[in-house]
């Protein structure tokens, strides 16, 4: 077989390949080496944009964290304001309080002297004579229950720990109970269906529990000595709201037992014409 005639066309043949596998590789580089300089510079913009938001964010952040602190020094600075000027009106609270204690004055003088008298034997006395009831009357001269305000008491009232307020009404009951039954003694009323003993012996019993054996043993006429200790247990109960000791359920209970108390006494006054 005579090769020299197939020698021209192999030798294109082969030229050919190794000119197509040339422009190939030639392509397929050029092909690589611009995808990657698209893809660095696409992943150069991506990284670019990523830094961009990453400062944006972290600016964002700075001002949100100035912000946020801004908003939690003022509201640190208005609660501060607040607790301030509810710390202010709860001493004033107090001052109201006590000067309706003091204005009770007069009257515990009408508790004193009817703690020394028997109410059930003068009650019938007055009744039927008119000297009795002026006797009775002329030793109250320096009480005018007109001019007793305790309005201060009341406007203080939302300031004052749940105790403070009972133990002020329990107090203020004890002695408007004496002054009833002097208003009644000197207006000659009797003491018929007048049963409230059993009102102020628990009022007094729930407030100072300790004293119970001896309002047993003495009644009504211990009543008067009883004041003393509600002023303690008062003072107490004040000490106690100004160093900032919490109720507990107990105490807001009991409160709120003295205080239902207290307002059945009162209710007995109003039903008799005394009423403060």
């Amino acid at each position: 077989m005579d090769l020299t005639a197939w020698f021209p066309s192999l030798t294109t043949t082969a030229l050919f390949a190794a000119a197509l596998w040339l422009g190939r590789n030639v392509i397929s580089t050029r092909l690589t080496k611009s995808v990657e300089h698209e893809f660095n510079t696409k992943l150069e913009s991506v990284r670019s944009q990523m830094r961009e938001s990453e400062e944006r964010l972290k600016a964002e952040l700075r001002a949100k964290e100035t912000e946020i602190a801004a908003l939690r020094s003022g509201a640190l600075t208005a609660l501060a304001s607040r607790q301030m000027a509810i710390d202010k009106r709860r001493l004033e609270a107090i001052d109201q309080l006590w000067a309706s204690v003091t204005a009770l004055g007069a009257a515990r003088g009408i508790a004193a002297l009817m703690s020394s008298i028997s109410f059930e034997k003068a009650a019938p006395i007055t009744e039927r004579d008119p000297k009795a009831r002026q006797a009775f009357e002329m030793m109250g001269t320096a009480f005018d229950i007109k001019s007793l305000d305790l309005s201060g008491a009341s406007k203080a009232r939302p300031f004052l720990s749940p105790m403070v307020w009972a133990t002020f009404s329990a107090l203020q009951a004890v002695v408007m109970h004496a002054v009833m039954r002097w208003h009644i003694l000197k207006g000659g009323l009797g003491a018929k269906d007048f049963m409230d003993n059993e009102a102020i012996s628990k009022l007094i019993k729930v407030a100072l529990p300790h004293y119970s054996d001896y309002i047993d043993k003495f009644g009504p006429s211990a009543y008067f000595y009883v004041l003393e200790a509600l002023d303690d247990q008062l003072l107490k109960e004040i000490q106690q709201m100004l160093s900032g000791v919490e109720a507990d359920k107990a105490s807001i209970e009991l409160a709120a037992e003295i205080l239902r108390q207290s307002n059945a006494v009162s209710a007995q006054a109003a039903n008799h014409d005394v009423v403060v």
